[in-house]
This record gives structure tokens, sequence and C-alpha cells, in this order.
């Protein structure tokens, strides 16, 4: 067994010498982060988001104008566990590239880090630049790596970092949780030794980050502007936020260019004065870059003769000078990311996992992977891991390897053979209800430890001997899957813009035309076309959507202007001005906390809701406790109600914590999916005041919130920095495109294990129909008739 695992390490040493793709977490208990930086826990359905304005303030204002942002989020620069590794990219120009340049690192880590055996190892396009220690608790210290033009090229350059980190005191697995790394988006990135010279458009994904650590895109618009022009650029915002290829796009729209790290668009139009009064008469038709007044900011141009050629000339910039833009960046493979089909096998070298002997206690390794929109989960088949790989001789019985779902345990696999395992297709049986329509966090753990762990002596601790390896060629396959669109469902929009990619047109209504909440609209709009990989066909108006109107709609509005639609209705809603106001937003324009609108799993008053369902449910608890209503069959009922709702709850992963009515937050935001009565569907997105819906905007333009949404509402506590995602009771189907034998099969199989009470009702009236049938049979067999 010790040769087989031997004989492994060698083919794999041989074949990938990189860096290991471990990752180290404990699952003994919740993790205690304590640094104030950016951080999101998943704690069961909320999200906790913390952040440090002020550090990120002064770091945005002294930015280094020649260095070269990296192109992944701030959520992504963390390192965490004894062994982790973040992949980086970054862009370059050909005179960049034959100077080369400096790897500037700016980290900090957690005081229990230990500074004497900690390190941080560099990779840049594959080959070894340099390693510093780790040990940096106090504040940001800045490594500089000289980086040779041989190592470089022109394009996408990708960096590797793996931080090996050991805990100053503690050895236990526990203990993992409190090692972390995190490098500073602000200042860290590529410094050319030279000026950088002109790379077109590909320049733009150079851009750093704004103050609040997210790629600012704005909208110039002239004052005056209202839906028309909107409607005119809606089509190239999004193509930037596209050729940008980041996930933390946040969308602001003003009248005046913006200052610091970030990019301004202009749209304008021959037949428009007021928009070509924005730009330099010598600007060429067509789209192009103009320089602008700050070394941190690009400006984008794009001039049209008329309207109506404004579509014509971005196609023709995709087509054309954005096409390398385009495959190099949001058409490429992504790392980390399966796209999943039904009836397919992937492996873990899709999602870019490179496999490396591991010597830790604690191994990790996680990739997402994206479900169709219209994928039914349930419990029909399941999604198999067909495991290959090894543990060496010498672990503890209890070494076990976990697979967490969307931060849910849901299956483990023993490794009690002392003597070492070697796993070769060890199929492991993922139940598909743990999935959702979308994007879904997916992480393989192994808990190894070893007798000598116990004794906590870190000189005697030999990590030259590996404990485990997990090879690439480990299988994901995907089975035929239940094709049918339930909705509501927040995982399919943020997956792939679910139900609003395709060829009708997305009616955005912002029922008031101020900036915070057109601002928020385009940046909902921006994520959901980087989720899709495509640019969506959207119609913006002022005001509410009409009744009887058609289609798929969302629709952006302060709680004051909902108050207002509620009370007067679509038809008598008044009148508003068909103009942007470009007023900056006051933190202290509203004070009254908003009221639930019809949220399930919160308290609703009874006397504020006109949801049905809601008032019978209200109605109920008010009358639940009087006399004469608890009845022996009451009693029973609510037993048996009880039973099943406990057995629901295990059946979806759900905890009985997350039934518990939530406290309501003193400021909040609402994004909630109901289905349109005229067809479609239609998404809210509703907070109190335009101050604190450009907060949501900017909440929502970080990867680590926006691909966490999912159910039928989402809570923002703009407090506390949380989200909380609520599920819906009950799903209605929006579209069905396969009425295949086999797909409907599969969609019965999943309705009735959704619905179990009717199949168990089902099977109680088939055998009662069995035995009428077999009693009125067996009496006359066999009996000899006179006649």
């Amino acid at each position: 067994m010790h040769k087989v695992f031997s004989s492994l390490i060698t083919i794999v040493a041989l074949a990938a010498p990189v860096a290991p793709a471990a990752m180290a977490q404990s699952l003994l208990s919740e993790p205690q982060v304590k640094s104030p930086v950016v951080s999101l826990e998943g704690l069961g359905q909320s999200t906790i988001l913390s952040t440090r304005p002020s550090e990120a303030l002064a770091a945005a204002l002294t930015r280094d104008p020649t260095l070269t942002a990296f192109e992944q989020s701030k959520s992504t620069l963390r390192f965490e566990g004894e062994d982790d590794v973040v992949n980086l990219t970054f862009l370059l120009d050909p005179r960049s590239v034959a100077a080369g340049g400096d790897l500037v690192l700016a980290y900090r880590n957690a005081v229990s880090v230990m500074p004497e055996t900690s390190v941080a190892s560099v990779m840049v396009n594959g080959a070894p630049v340099g390693n510093f220690p780790v040990r940096s608790p106090s504040g940001f210290n800045t490594q500089t790596i000289a980086v040779p033009s041989s190592t470089l090229r022109a394009g996408v350059n990708e960096v590797q970092l793996r931080a090996v980190q050991q805990h100053r005191v503690d050895c236990s697995m526990e203990a993992t949780y409190e090692l972390w790394t995190e490098l500073d988006e602000q200042t860290s990135g590529f410094r050319p030794h030279s000026a950088q010279g002109s790379n077109g458009f590909a320049s733009l994904r150079k851009v750093g980050r704004d103050a609040r650590g997210l790629t600012d895109l704005r909208l110039v618009l002239p004052q005056g502007s209202g839906a028309a022009a909107l409607n005119r650029a809606a089509p190239m915002v999004q193509t930037l936020a596209l050729a940008l290829n980041r996930d933390d796009i946040s969308v602001t729209v003003a009248e005046t260019a913006g200052t610091g790290p970030g990019i301004d668009l202009l749209v304008a139009s021959d037949d428009d004065q007021a928009s070509l009064s924005a730009i330099r008469s010598d600007t060429p038709h067509g789209l192009s870059l103009a320089p602008g007044g700050d070394p941190l900011r690009h400006t984008v141009v794009l001039r049209a003769s008329n309207a109506r050629e404004i579509p014509n000339l971005v196609l023709n910039a995709v087509q054309g000078p954005l096409k390398p833009v385009f495959d190099s960046g949001i058409r490429a493979q992504r790392s980390g990311e399966i796209r999943a089909e039904a009836s397919s096998v992937y492996t873990l070298a899709d999602a870019g996992y490179v496999p490396a002997p591991f010597s830790g206690r604690l191994f990790r390794t996680r990739f997402d992977m994206v479900m169709p929109a219209d994928f039914y989960p349930a419990e029909y088949a399941t999604l198999d891991l067909a495991l290959h790989g090894a543990t060496s001789p010498g672990l503890k019985p209890t070494s076990q390897l976990l697979v967490r779902v969307n931060d849910q345990i849901v299956k483990s696999l023993p490794m009690r053979d002392t003597g070492g395992e070697v796993f070769s297709g060890r199929k492991l049986e993922l139940p598909l209800r743990a999935f959702r329509p979308g994007r879904n966090q997916i992480e393989l753990l192994a808990e190894l430890e070893r007798p000598a762990d116990d004794a906590c002596v870190f000189a005697e601790r030999d990590d030259s001997v590996p404990r485990f390896i997990l090879l690439d060629t480990t299988e994901i396959r995907v089975p035929a899957l239940a094709r049918v669109a339930r909705m509501p469902e927040l995982a399919a929009l943020a997956g792939s813009a679910y139900p609003y990619a395709g060829t009708n047109a997305v009616n955005v209504h912002v029922l008031q035309p101020d900036g915070g909440s057109i601002s928020t609209a385009l940046t909902v709009l921006a994520k959901m076309s980087n989720s899709a990989k495509t640019p969506l066909l959207a119609q913006f108006n002022f005001g509410p959507p009409k009744t009887g109107a058609e289609g798929n709609a969302l629709v952006v509005a302060s709680r004051q202007a909902t108050d207002e639609l509620a009370r007067l209705g679509p038809n008598r809603f008044p009148a508003l001005s068909g103009q942007i106001d470009f007023a900056p937003a006051l933190e202290s324009a509203d004070p009254i906390v908003t009221s639930a609108i019809n949220l399930q799993a919160m308290a609703t008053p009874l006397a504020v809701t006109s949801d049905p369902s809601a008032l019978l449910e209200a109605f109920r608890q008010t009358t639940r406790d009087q006399p004469g209503g608890n009845t022996f069959s009451d009693g029973l009922s609510v037993k048996l109600d009880e039973l099943y709702q406990s057995f629901r709850q295990w059946l979806n992963y759900r905890s009985s914590a997350d039934q518990l009515a939530p406290a309501e937050p003193a400021r909040k935001a609402v994004l909630t999916q109901r289905p349109n009565v005229s067809g479609g569907v239609v998404t809210w997105l509703t907070a109190d005041t335009a101050f604190e819906m450009r907060e949501v905007a900017q909440m929502l333009s970080s990867p680590a919130v926006w691909d966490r949404i999912e159910g039928e509402s989402v809570v923002f506590d703009l407090d506390a920095n949380t989200i909380r995602s609520t599920k819906p009771e009950a799903y209605f189907a929006h579209k069905l495109s396969n009425y295949g034998p086999g797909n409907l099969r599969r969609i019965a199989a999943a309705w009735f294990s959704d619905h179990f009470r009717i199949y168990v009702v089902l099977v109680i009236a088939l055998m009662a129909v069995f035995a009428i049938w077999l009693g009125r049979l067996v009496p006359g067999a066999g009996v000899r008739s006179d006649q």
C-alpha cells in the first residue's frame, strides 16, 4: 500500500510541479473571524459583510497611477487555514513586458500566525519568482518581488500565490479558523519598469478599484436626460461591464466625470446637442478612448450620427476592437468554475484544480458549479463524485473526507484504514436537492490527523511526509436532469440572469428617477449581463408597470413610492418628471423604517398585508389560544403538521433556526421575486431612501453577496451589512421546453418527492385497491361450482 501511494506521489510530482491547490478550514466549530477587513461567512441563510471604509479611502487616495490592478475582486484576495492558494491575473502591453517589472503585494495576517514558519510563495505564469515570510499582524506590509521580462507575456498574466501558515500555540484543527492572510486590493498589483504603452481597449482591464473596493463604471449624462438617454446608453454599459471581465462592477450615473480609479462612459449623438457638449469636437464616430484629467481614470466615448445608429456601433465594437478583449476575458474558461450540463462528465482539472501532495491536517479545495436555470432539484437522481486519490499510512481512524454544497455537509467518506488507502473511482452520491439552479459552491475537505499531532510540538512535526493526495482525474458526473423552470428563484437570476436573458426585452421600471435608484438599476443590469455572459435587451421606464403588462420586469423603488403605489394603484400613480434627478442622496432624507412587504418567515402585522395566506395565518395565530379552540383533532393536526415541517426541513437541508422569525433590521432593503399576473416574473428591489439604495447597490456589486442570493426574497441589513434569504413555500412553473417522456417522468418523480404526503396517500390508496381486488379474487379461486 505504501508503495502504491509513493508511486502516485511521484507521478503527480512529475506531471504538475507547481504549488498545491489545497486549502485548510476546520469543521469542528464556527469560524471566529477576528479581522476587521472584508470577510464573508455562511451562517445558515445569512451572510455577514464587514468593511473598512477609512483604510480603503486612504489607499484609494494614495494609489500609484503606474500600478496595474489584479482583475480579481477583494473577496478572493484572502488565504485561510494552514495551506491555501489564490490565483490572480493582470494584463500587460508589449512595451511593459519587454522592460519587466515588480509584483507589489500589500498583505496583513492574523496575530495567531507563527512568523517563524509561515511563508508565502509566488509564481508568475508557472515560474517561481520568490517568497516572503508571513509576519505582518499589525498592519499592511508591502512586499516587492522583481519579475524578469522572460517570465512575462503580452496579454493576460497568471499569478499563483500559496500561503503556508501555522498557529503560534494551538495545533488543533479548530485553530485553523484563526489563520488568515489577506491582500489589499487598493495597493497590490504589478508595476512595470517602463511607462505603459497603448494597449487599446485592453488597458481598461488595468483600472484600479475605488474607495469602496469596487470597479467604478460611471455613465455621464447631460442635465435634462431622461429614460431615452438611458435606453441609448444601456447596451454600452453592459458591453463595457462584460469587457472588463470583473465581478465587482458598480455602475453610477452622474452629470459630471468621476475622480479616482474608474471608467467614465459618454454616449453622444450628432442629433443631440446636449450630449455633444460633453465630448471633444474632434472625437471620431464609433467607440474610442479619450484622454481624461485624472491619471487613474479612463474615458470611453461612443459617438453616433443619430440614436438609431447606436446599436450597430455597439455590435461593430464587439465584433471588432473589443473582440480580443472578450476572447481573453469573459469568453475564456474561468478558473474554479464548471458550467454544468445534463448527462455530462467533468473532472477537477476542468475547474482549474492542480493536484499536489498534501502534508497538513485539513485539506480543502473548492470550486463553483453553475447548474442550468431550469434545473429541478429533487430526489430523483444523484450527482456522483468519482474519487481518485490516496491517503498515506499512519493516519488516525477518525480521518474522513467531507463534501459540502452551499455551506451544507451532504456527504462523508470515513477513511479508517490506518495503513493507507487508494481510491480509484470511489463513488460518492450527492443528492440533487442540495443543489440549486444557478451558482453552487462545492468544497471537498479531508480531515487528516496523526497521533503525533496531539503532542503539539512543532519541532517534531514532519511535514515532508505527505498525508493525502487528490488527483485532478476525480470526476463529477451530472445525471439526466428534470428540466422545468420553477419560480420564484433568485439563485437562477444570479447564476445565468434567468428569466431575463433572451430575446425578449427586460422592462426596467424606476418609480422615482433619482440618481440612486437609476444607478442601482444599472448595477443590477450589469450584474445580470455578467451572469448571462451577454448583454440584455433592457427598456427603461419611469413609473410603475402598467396594468396587464406582460413579460418580465425589474422594479426599483423607494419605500415612499411603493406605499404610494399600493394606495393609489398603477393607473392613478402620479405622473413623474421625465428628467433624471442628479442631486446627491442624503442619508437622513427618510428616517422611517421600512415596513415588511409580504416577506415570508417574517412577522407581518395583520393590518398591513394584503396577502391572503398571510392574513389567514395571522388570523389563526390570534384565535389559536382562545377557549374552545384546542380540540383533540386540532391538537393531532398540529402535531402531524409539526412532524411534517420537521421532515421537510431535514429534506431541504434547513435547520430549525431558519424557521424562526428574525429581528427586523432598522435599515433594510428587500429584493423579492413575484409572478406577473399577466405572465412572466417581476423582481422588486426596494429601500427606504435613495441613499440606502446606493448602499444596497454596493452590496450587490460584491460577488460574495451576488453569488449567494437565492429563494423568493433577500433582506439586506444595511447596518449590520448582512443578507438573509427566504425560500418560497411554493413554486410555480414558469417554462417547460422539453416535453419528452424521460423529462416528464423525472418531473413527476421530482414533484412527488416535493409533495410526499400526496405520494403516501396514493401508495396507500393503491394498496387498498389491490387488497379489495385480491379479497374478491381469492375466495372464489379453486371453488367447484355445481353448475
